[in-house]
């Protein structure tokens, strides 16, 4: 029993125990006719030798990397799908670049881990990619003004550029200043993303805006899986300015001419500084 017991512990040390093999693969959920996808495969091979690792598309082989042959080791089958390069590897990943996608390299993609001898252990990963025939356009923001005052509440709505599929649906965030904007000022609109004026409103009190010095970046992002384009607009709250004839009338009884005339240059020296600020 002993011996038993110390020959599986061996064998456990030998293989590296029960740690993985293939660690991950990192395929975007993701792309555009036209454009091109980065795949990554990571794998760990402290307790062995890399005997082979091959990428898959819908289980048909498109790139190969043999160490052990000398003369060919990396293997890539042409494809009129996707055209096929190698961007880095090492002993612990493989990345590579799918270019002039088609809609049809849509799929699922997966990396396969094959051990040295005498174990040839295997290991695989898969994750699916889409592939959109349109590519992806900044929202579009809706029902902004140049300005405004500090009593109204400023709304805005953002809205995709075009509908989307329901199974490719993107999401819309917004941000004042690269903030996330709190859920009170943001309100979805019924059935967004399947009509062709839905999305999100930005409800922004305008002495918020006043309080933090007349102006704001709002942001609209719109994001489908890794990737992201933004709206921007600058809100812009008309900050009370110091009235000198105001001061010159509040002067009172008890101030000389020649006082009430400084703080009459005094308020209008405030004011220039003030709009010179803004």
């Amino acid at each position: 029993m002993i011996l038993t017991y110390l020959s599986a512990l061996l064998l456990l040390q030998c293989t590296g125990g029960y740690s993985d093999l293939l660690r991950g693969i990192e395929v975007p959920l993701y792309a555009f006719a036209g454009g091109q996808a980065t795949l990554s495969c990571t794998y760990d091979l402290r307790a062995t030798r890399l005997y082979s690792l091959k990428w898959y598309h819908n289980n048909t082989e498109f790139y190969r990397y043999v160490p052990t042959e000398r003369n060919r080791p990396i293997n890539i089958k042409p494809s009129h799908k996707f055209s096929v390069m190698e961007e880095f590897r090492n002993d612990a990943r493989v990345t590579i670049t799918l270019a002039q996608l088609r809609v049809s390299a849509s799929g699922q993609y997966r990396c396969e881990v094959i051990a040295e001898h005498p174990s040839f252990r295997t290991e695989a990963k898969s994750a699916t990619m889409t592939v959109l025939r349109e590519p992806l356009s900044p929202p579009v923001l809706v029902g902004a003004r140049e300005i405004y005052e500090p009593t109204e509440v400023i709304s805005i709505r953002c809205q995709p550029r075009r509908p989307f599929h329901p199974d490719h649906r993107p999401t819309l965030q917004w941000f004042l200043e690269g903030n996330q904007v709190e859920s009170e000022w943001v309100t979805t609109d019924p059935g967004a993303f399947s009509q062709e004026h839905s999305g999100i409103s930005l409800h922004v009190p305008g002495e918020q805006v006043a309080a933090a010095g007349g102006n704001l970046q709002a942001e609209c992002r719109l994001s489908l899986g890794s990737h992201h384009l933004s709206a921007y607009k600058t809100l812009r709250v008309r900050v009370r300015m110091i009235s000198y004839v105001e001061n010159y009338h509040s002067s009172g009884p008890g101030k000389s001419p020649a006082a009430t005339f400084f703080d009459y240059l005094l308020a209008a020296a405030s004011t220039a500084l003030l709009m010179g600020r803004l």
